[in-house]
C-alpha cells in the first residue's frame, strides 16, 4: 500500500477514535469544566468545590437595586425568609459599588458583616454606578483612572477579585448577579461592560457563579423588555421611569427566576 494512502487512513482512525473515547482536552486535564449555559458562568475545580448545607445563612448585598424598598433586594429577601432552614440579611447602599471606595467600602463593610451575621451564602447585586472615572494612590502619588481605559478595567477587576475572595475565603459561597439591561442605549453599552469585569472575575474563583439578569429577564431574544404580561396576560411595567431600577413586578419576575437558578445548587 501507499505509504501516504496509510498515513491518510491512520489520521482518520485516530480522529474516529478521538470522537469515540473522547480525547482529553486541557480544562480535563486541569481536573476544571466552565459551565455555560444560558444564563450562568461558574468555573468549578472538583477538588476544591464545596456544596453547601443547610442551614443556610443568606447576605445579600448590592445598590440601590439591592437596598430600595419594592426592588429586587427586598422582594428576594421576602421570598427567601419565608424558606425553611435560613435566615437572611439584606445589606443594600444606595450609589454604592466598587468604583468609589472613599464613599462606601464594600471591602470593609463585607467584613464588618460576616464577622456579625456569619453567612455561609452571599448575594451581591451592585454595578448601576461603577462606569465613572476613580482615584487611586500607587507609590504615594494620586492618580486618576479614566473608566474606558485598560487601567481602569485591571484596577476595577482586581477590586472584585479581592471581595470575593474575603467572601470565598470565610468559606461562603457567592452568586454575583449581573445587572439587567438598561434602556438608554449609551449607558447599556457601560453596563454591559461592567457585567463583563464582573463575570470574568467570577470564573477565577471556583466558589463564585455569576448569574445575568440580562440573559434571564430577555424575551424572545429582546433584553430590555419596558413591560411583560403576568399569568394572565395583563401588562406591567418592569421599569421605573428612569429606565434602570425594577418596579416590584419586574423585580419579582427577576427574583422567581434567580431562585430557580440558586435552587440548582442549593436546597430552597
Amino acid at each position: 500500500m501507499n505509504t501516504g494512502i496509510k498515513i491518510i487512513i491512520s489520521i482518520i482512525i485516530l480522529a474516529t477514535l478521538a470522537v469515540i473515547i473522547g480525547l482529553p482536552k486541557n480544562e480535563v486535564e486541569n481536573n476544571q469544566n466552565t459551565i455555560n449555559d444560558t444564563s450562568r458562568t461558574v468555573v468549578k475545580n472538583n477538588e476544591s468545590y464545596q456544596k453547601i448545607e443547610k442551614p443556610y445563612r443568606i447576605l445579600i448585598m448590592g445598590d440601590s437595586l439591592v437596598a430600595v424598598s419594592g426592588g429586587f433586594g427586598d422582594i428576594l429577601e421576602q421570598k427567601l425568609i419565608n424558606l425553611n432552614d435560613l435566615e437572611v440579611l439584606r445589606r443594600g447602599k444606595v450609589s454604592s459599588g466598587m468604583s468609589r471606595p472613599d464613599y462606601f467600602d464594600w471591602k470593609k463593610e463585607s467584613a464588618s458583616l460576616i464577622d456579625s451575621f456569619s453567612p455561609n451564602i452571599a448575594i451581591a447585586m451592585m454595578g448601576t454606578n461603577d462606569a465613572q472615572s476613580f482615584e487611586i494612590i500607587k507609590d504615594g502619588v494620586k492618580k486618576v483612572l479614566v473608566y474606558g481605559t485598560p487601567e481602569w478595567d485591571t484596577e476595577y477587576t482586581n477590586r472584585l477579585k479581592v471581595f470575593n475572595k474575603q467572601l470565598t475565603s470565610n468559606n461562603i459561597k457567592v452568586y454575583w448577579i449581573g445587572l439587567p439591561a438598561m434602556r438608554d442605549e449609551g449607558y447599556a453599552k457601560k453596563i454591559r461592560h461592567v457585567n463583563e469585569l464582573n463575570e470574568s472575575a467570577a470564573k477565577e474563583n471556583d466558589q463564585v457563579t455569576y448569574l445575568s439578569a440580562e440573559k434571564l429577564m430577555a424575551v424572545n431574544g429582546e433584553i430590555y423588555k419596558a413591560t411583560m404580561p403576568d399569568s394572565k396576560g395583563v401588562m406591567h411595567n418592569t421599569r421605573l421611569d428612569d429606565g434602570i431600577h425594577l418596579t416590584t413586578f419586574g423585580a419579582t419576575y427577576l427574583v422567581e427566576k434567580i431562585i430557580n437558578e440558586l435552587n440548582k445548587d442549593l436546597d430552597l
